[in-house]
């Protein structure tokens, strides 16, 4: 699944990225998009982060680089 970081940029599992605010890097492991529109899943706690201790919202998220 495709969803987008707080730049606009694409966003998918592999890609490299910080939780703005908190300073976290990691890898995305899952986007959990399951019955959800995109505006829904940018905005909701879809997206799992390696290293990282719970869900986070897409637009919480800075892409530093895809896989």
């Amino acid at each position: 699944m495709m969803t987008y970081d707080r730049n606009r940029n694409a966003i998918t599992t592999g890609s490299r990225v910080m939780i703005n605010g908190t300073g976290h890097t990691g890898v995305i492991k899952a986007i959990h998009s399951e019955g959800l529109d995109a505006a829904q899943i940018r905005r909701s706690k879809t997206v799992e982060v390696e290293g990282c201790e719970g869900k986070v919202e897409p637009i919480e998220l800075i892409r530093l680089g895809m896989h």
